[in-house]
């Protein structure tokens, strides 16, 4: 992880809030400082663009995952095991949350405490391949 003490506090401020509102704190505050003719650090559009991406390939993950359920939902004798799989994976863990929702957002807050100290934070494939190269 690489940690700048020249992050300010507003950078990280707005980094925090950004992972825990999926990216919109951050998109808002990149169309003031494109208004105010500001360019954004690399640590700020590091964490936008990552906290973005992640909500959106979560989002898509979700959905593809859903679709694909209810088409096999329709299959007379995979049915039972699909539903089972469904009800397996939608069960509550933590209180009413499922074990991929607590996955979930356990991501998100480890995300926005490590940007919150002003470190990038780091996840395996998405920082690595495809952040990286966008943001900086």
């Amino acid at each position: 992880m690489k940690s700048s003490r020249h992050i300010c506090v507003v950078d990280r401020v707005v980094s925090f809030l950004t992972y825990l509102s999926a990216g919109w704190v951050g998109m808002i505050y990149l169309v003031i400082l494109y208004f105010r003719k500001k360019n954004p650090s690399s640590f700020l559009r590091y964490n936008v663009f990552q906290s973005i991406f992640v909500s959106l390939l979560y989002f898509v993950l979700c959905m593809a995952v859903g679709l694909i359920c209810n088409l096999l939902l329709n299959i007379p004798f995979i049915n039972t095991i699909v539903s089972w799989f469904v009800f397996l994976f939608n069960k509550p863990v933590f209180f009413q949350y499922s074990g991929i929702q607590v996955f979930v957002i356990g991501i998100f807050l480890y995300m926005a405490f490590v940007s919150l100290l002003g470190k990038y934070p780091r996840l395996w494939w998405i920082s690595a391949n495809v952040i990286d190269r966008q943001a900086r």
